[in-house]
Order: structure tokens, then sequence, then C-alpha cells
């Protein structure tokens, strides 16, 4: 991560966009809510953000999560509740430490449901 990549939070996943579960493609692709739930040296923050019947979740080698509506194959969440520069700045100064490594969790929000429901991705 570099100054100038500042809406990049994580690189290296060991998923992408394409490698989400058909459970949770279907649910994002129907807008259920997203919270991810971002953790780094035992610090955390949560963003929340919409599926879209737009999404296409097709993308081999990235996963986006955008505060615009924008949506390619890379995107799993739009309208997100922070961009990378909201994140906690001690969780940013974290992640941006190469040796450390992030857990990145994915959860929805059925639209008939207040609860969570985890997707273990």
């Amino acid at each position: 991560m570099t100054r100038r990549g500042d809406c990049i939070l994580a690189v290296g996943a060991s998923t992408s966009a394409s490698e989400l579960s058909a459970e949770l493609k279907a649910l994002l692709r129907v807008g259920a809510r997203l919270i991810v739930t971002v953790e780094c040296a035992g610090m955390r923050d949560v963003v929340e953000a919409a599926g879209s019947k737009e999404m296409v979740l097709c993308d081999r080698t990235s996963i986006v999560v955008r505060r615009s509506s924008y949506v390619d194959g890379r995107t799993i969440g739009i309208l997100s509740s922070k961009a990378a520069k909201d994140i906690n700045r001690d969780l940013a100064r974290q992640l941006a430490r190469p040796n450390n490594s992030v857990s990145i969790r994915l959860d929805v929000l059925p639209i008939s449901s207040a609860h969570p429901k985890s997707t273990d991705q």
C-alpha cells in the first residue's frame, strides 16, 4: 500500500469475486446488505455496503467494495459506509505493515432478515 493507493486496504487476498460462494453471490445480486469486518493486529473496523442486481462477480483476481454505485466484475459491494480513508487510522497503520496479515470477514443481511448470516468466505 502506498500513499497514492489511498483507496486500497489490503492486497494478496486468497479469494476473488468469482470465487465467492453461489449463496453469497445470489444474496448480493438481490440487494442484500454486506457487512465487511476487517481485522489486523488485534484491531477491527466494520464497513457496510449494498448488493445490486447489476453485480457480475466474475473477476478472478480482485474484490472491491465501493462508496459509489459503480459496478464491474470486481465489485462485491456498493454505496459503502466507509472508504479506505475512513477506516480506523490505527488499523490502517497496521494494514500498511508488510509483515502483518489481515482477516476480512463477509457477512450478509438478507433483505427479509435483521440478523447477519455468515458466509464463511
